[in-house]
């Protein structure tokens, strides 16, 4: 099995993608600026968002219970995804897609400090995709998040594609869209795989943890239920590679999209590799 995630680099550009993420009953944080409360991102999608194809960031589907989160393959066999989508310990309920091609899965592993606010898993698969040995996988290094801020990253998921109005049942939803309670929100379900394009900014409650994006973008995209676990890419066109640095973990659906920064999980995914 052919691995392209790089240790550290000293200074070198990183990059994100933004991915869908599945469900999971992550403790929820409030936000010290506005005081509202954040909500895991599971069952979102980029609002809008521009449709993907997974190959262009080795974008996975991941799903448990009917539930979607999205991932990143690291390697032919390895997913990285938010340790909120991965609530149950049996092996049986996951199931990971990659364009069309359905994968079981053989180990789960959440990092050390999820609990404490690293949003991050890898899941095992049972059988590695048949991926040539030239296949790029998006880079994973040790570097500090203040690198990031103010670059672009595009960001992937499978979530929900738009939000509508509140609710409490399906039937105060417009037609195409269902009620999603935990939420009192309408949205609308999609299996399409989206992206946008996002600005970097801090996160003012723990900077070496988390980073934001600078959203609504221009187009009006923010990340939506079941984007969680989705990256987001940045891209360094001068060594021709793309870099994750970030995992969708967190938002409030309108103007805070929160993510687990590399920097807080980076050491721990090589070890893992």
């Amino acid at each position: 099995m052919k691995r392209h995630i790089l240790a550290t680099l000293g200074m070198v550009f990183s990059a994100f993608s933004f991915v869908a993420c599945m469900a999971g009953e992550a403790p929820q944080d409030v936000d010290r600026e506005t005081g509202e409360e954040l909500v895991s991102e599971a069952e979102q999608a980029i609002k809008n968002g521009t449709p993907a194809t997974p190959g262009e960031a080795m974008i996975v589907r991941v799903s448990r219970d009917g539930r979607t989160c999205t991932g990143t393959l690291l390697s032919s066999s390895r997913v990285l995804t938010a340790a909120h989508c991965l609530t149950s310990n049996t092996l049986g309920d996951y199931t990971v897609t990659y364009s069309g091609t359905a994968r079981s899965v053989s180990q789960i592993l959440r990092h050390p400090s999820a609990s404490s606010g690293v949003d991050v898993g890898i899941l095992v698969l049972s059988t590695p995709y048949p991926f040539g040995a030239l296949t790029e996988y998006p880079q994973v290094n040790v570097a500090d998040t203040d690198g990031l801020i103010g670059r672009e990253v595009t960001c992937y998921g499978y979530g929900a594609e738009d939000v509508g109005g509140t609710c409490t049942t399906d039937a105060d939803c417009a037609t195409g869209f269902y009620c999603h309670t935990e939420r009192d929100r309408c949205f609308k379900r999609t299996t399409t795989l989206r992206k946008g394009d996002f600005t970097i900014i801090s996160d003012p409650d723990n900077d070496d943890i988390w980073f934001r994006l600078d959203v609504p973008n221009a187009s009006g995209q923010i990340p939506l239920p079941g984007d969680s676990g989705g990256p987001c890419i940045l891209d360094n066109p001068d060594w021709g590679t793309q870099h994750l640095v970030g995992v969708t973990s967190a938002g409030d659906h309108a103007n805070v999209s929160r993510y687990a920064s590399r920097e807080a999980f980076a050491s721990w995914v090589l070890a893992n590799d």
